[in-house]
């Protein structure tokens, strides 16, 4: 039987993916030489989306990149089983957070594809048993 909580998921993910899609598809079709304009009426947006959209691509490229975050959804919107998610995530090549001024007390912190892990879990669109066979796989002397 299905939950409320499931349905919810489900419908987050499928809205996240299709962000994704368009982000994608905008940058693909710019690429192929359409205009904005004709980016903008073929998905049903304004033109100064498409240009937003285009913006924020060029500002940060890694938007394109599939991520463990990705993976997740993909489980959530039924694109993948949950088997499937755990061997994708199970062998991703994670990075981790780390202080880019060492010196500075109050410098920034980038983020690693760990902390999609850490996000999920803490949304519970992974559980604690799911989360500690990935954290088992990236780190098996941890245990």
């Amino acid at each position: 039987m299905e939950t409320i909580q499931s349905r919810l998921s489900h419908n987050y993910a499928v809205r996240e993916l299709n962000r994704l899609e368009q982000l994608r598809l905008c940058e693909q079709a710019r690429a192929d030489g359409l205009t904005q304009t004709e980016i903008a009426h073929r998905l049903f947006i304004s033109q100064p989306e498409v240009h937003r959209i285009l913006r924020k691509i060029e500002l940060v490229p890694d938007l394109l990149r599939r991520t463990p975050r990705e993976v997740i959804l993909d489980f959530h919107a039924e694109k993948i089983d949950h088997a499937q998610m755990m061997t994708e995530l199970s062998g991703w090549p994670f990075t981790f957070s780390e202080i880019v001024e060492p010196h500075n007390p109050e410098g920034q912190v980038s983020l690693g594809s760990w902390d999609d892990m850490t996000d999920a879990f803490h949304r519970d669109l992974i559980d604690g048993s799911d989360y500690q066979t990935i954290k088992n796989a990236v780190w098996p002397k941890s245990n």
